[in-house]
């Protein structure tokens, strides 16, 4: 079925240079562009077999989602899906330069924060929706419309979560803090960081990624880093007031590590699971590796309530048809499967997804025994909105990470911050 914004296969394999470069930016999109050649491993004919390129990082992971592709080929015996993986970093530099020759796969993975960046290369799903017997209110809205680009769904999606507050259960209780929970503000987050601050480890470890930041902003003035309008709007009062506050946490009140150079968003995480930092920020992608890596017991919590509550956004990811398949109606086909209830069930089961069908989000507390995250998590989502960005937001996201590190730790200062994000924004 053609869309006005989907070009044909012809088109697709002739994007211009110009286009895959705005999409991964500079020299690691140019360094894409160069090994662009032959040697496809693009989409197939019509002869039933698909190929379906998605990220992983372990041999589990792979083994995951191969179970889910036999899935396909199991609910109809003539489809037969060939899958492709790279590592995270590796998916984004292969996805552009597989679009520059062409060769794209027939199904596609797409991050809901780089959809804007990466929309021409998915065939809009919504006309195929009723004929493939999706309804859009089984799935989490706020990750279903985190998916769309300008109002066209680019793919279905497969799991979503909501920022929250990861924090070190045992170092509270031997604190004699009371643990966070719903209500909590950002004055118990200060309070408790300060006390929890002590003997080398601090109470939190901020990070240098508009991530982070975000939620507190949402909660205290109830703005976003990107306008109704889908442009970049951080130079204003809402922002400059809480980077300086999180600022603050490391300079003035020192509840937080200065942020060492080069400092990567994996930084909390891995601070925060090595009992170096009492509190961070992260998500539910997290939340079982974190619990089987830490020495100490884990617990999430809602972000601290601000002036306009708590607050915090959700993101996920989904499959999309690429416009380089040949036979998109049965890649499409491929997809629902995918994003099934059966796969998503196995998917939460094995710890692999959270759920973005409502319907199988249980199998996710169920299978990795997570009963106590219920609540919180409910409550997040509850209390979240869609994680919007822009087609550079690559550019952005790298300008705010490499101007945070000295902003956040006093050698600069949150105003230079912001005017340089803003200033790459509007790039």
């Amino acid at each position: 079925m053609s869309h006005p914004r989907t070009p044909a296969p012809h088109q697709a394999a002739a994007l211009s240079r110009r286009s895959l470069l705005s999409y991964a930016g500079g020299a690691g999109a140019l360094a894409a562009l160069a090994a662009c050649g032959g040697g496809s491993q693009g989409s197939s004919g019509s002869d039933g077999d698909l190929t379906w390129f998605m990220w992983s990082g372990s041999t589990q992971e792979v083994d995951a989602w191969k179970h889910v592709a036999q899935m396909v080929t199991t609910a109809d015996s003539s489809t037969k899906v060939t899958f492709q993986t790279a590592s995270w970093n590796d998916y984004w530099t292969k996805l552009t330069s597989q679009a520059a020759s062409g060769a794209s796969a027939d199904v596609l993975s797409m991050q809901s924060l780089r959809a804007p960046q990466f929309a021409e290369l998915f065939v809009p799903l919504d006309d195929k929706l009723e004929s493939l017997g999706i309804a859009s209110d089984t799935f989490e809205s706020s990750i279903f419309d985190g998916l769309k680009v300008d109002g066209k769904l680019l793919a279905l999606p497969y799991d979503f979560g909501p920022f929250v507050i990861f924090y070190n259960k045992t170092a509270f209780q031997e604190a004699g803090l009371a643990l966070p929970a719903e209500g909590w503000t950002k004055d118990d987050f200060t309070a408790a960081a300060r006390k929890l601050t002590t003997g080398g480890k601090y109470g939190f470890f901020a990070n240098n990624t508009i991530d982070g930041a975000l939620p507190f902003v949402l909660s205290d003035y109830d703005v976003a880093a990107v306008d109704d309008s889908g442009k970049l709007d951080v130079d204003n009062d809402a922002w400059r007031s809480t980077l300086q506050w999180y600022a603050d946490l490391i300079t003035k009140e020192k509840v937080a590590a200065p942020l060492p150079s080069g400092n990567t968003s994996s930084a909390a995480t891995n601070q925060f699971q090595a009992g170096n930092a009492a509190m961070t920020l992260d998500g539910p992608w997290s939340l079982i590796n974190a619990k089987a890596t830490a020495k100490f017991e884990v617990g999430i919590a809602p972000v601290p309530t601000g002036m306009k509550g708590s607050k915090t956004w959700t993101a996920g990811s989904g499959f999309g048809v690429s416009t380089s398949a040949k036979d998109p109606d049965r890649a499409a086909k491929a997809v629902a499967v995918l994003t099934g209830v059966d796969a998503e069930k196995y998917l939460g089961q094995q710890g692999r997804a959270f759920p973005a069908r409502v319907s199988e989000q249980q199998s996710w507390y169920d299978g990795n025994d997570l009963g106590d995250a219920k609540t919180v998590m409910d409550y997040s989502i509850q209390n979240s909105v869609p994680y919007k960005t822009t087609a550079n937001w690559t550019q952005v996201n790298d300008t705010y990470s490499r101007y945070a590190v000295t902003a956040f730790n006093g050698d600069s200062t949150v105003d230079d911050l912001i005017q340089r994000v803003q200033a790459q924004g509007e790039k």
